[in-house]
């Protein structure tokens, strides 16, 4: 992983945030609620800029800070989804003070159930249930378009996926389901994948096709 005196260096370049990022972002840090690393929105921002999405799909909205950052971004079409209840509706509330609910749809349920009824999509960005990513990584592939991007938060979860084999008993499922993912997508057939160590691994794949 990258140093942390290079992370705190990166993290003061990024612009500072309006009042209603920046409280989400105090929130966030309260309550242990995960959102996006600073480097890692620095980089969505400046990759959404360049691909230029229409229709985008994100997998755990949490409090609705990611989701403000897309739309902000892009004039996309947004839908997200969140299983928590409690979490959905302080999404709702927030993604109302951003005065984004005309351009974002956010679905309450399990992602598991909801994802095979939705239509294509050009970005899909998936920051969920990290044990569950190979699941994710099959339900959404007909979700993408051809010449769309898979963006795939949280893969290397604080170095413990790149480190020793043996981790924590109660993180050893979901770290091991992490290096499955990491495999799949670096050899899938359909896909072009980067791994950057940005914020906690950040996995940039593109399907093939156009």
């Amino acid at each position: 992983m990258i140093d942390l005196q290079v992370v705190e260096y990166l993290r003061s370049l990024v612009p500072e945030r309006d009042e209603l990022l920046q409280e989400l972002e105090r929130r966030a840090e309260e309550l242990f609620i995960p959102i996006l690393d600073l480097e890692t929105m620095g980089f969505l921002r400046v990759f959404l800029a360049i691909a230029k999405p229409l229709r985008i799909l994100e997998v755990g909205s949490a409090i609705g800070y990611s989701a403000i950052v897309m739309a902000r971004a892009t004039g996309a079409q947004i839908t997200t989804i969140e299983r928590d209840p409690e979490r959905a509706q302080e999404a709702r509330h927030n993604l109302a003070r951003a005065g984004l609910t005309e351009r974002v749809e956010l679905l309450e349920g399990d992602a598991l159930d909801i994802i095979p009824t939705l239509g294509m999509y050009d970005l899909i960005f998936l920051d969920a249930a990290k044990g569950q990513y190979p699941r994710f990584l099959e339900l959404l592939h007909p979700h993408l378009k051809p010449g769309g991007v898979l963006l795939s938060d949280n893969v290397l979860f604080q170095g413990l996926v790149s480190g020793d084999p043996e981790v924590k008993h109660k993180l050893r499922t979901m770290i091991n389901r992490l290096r499955e993912y990491n495999v799949l997508l670096t050899q899938h057939p359909e896909y072009e994948t980067s791994i950057l160590p940005v914020g906690d691994g950040l996995a940039v794949s593109v399907r093939a096709g156009s």
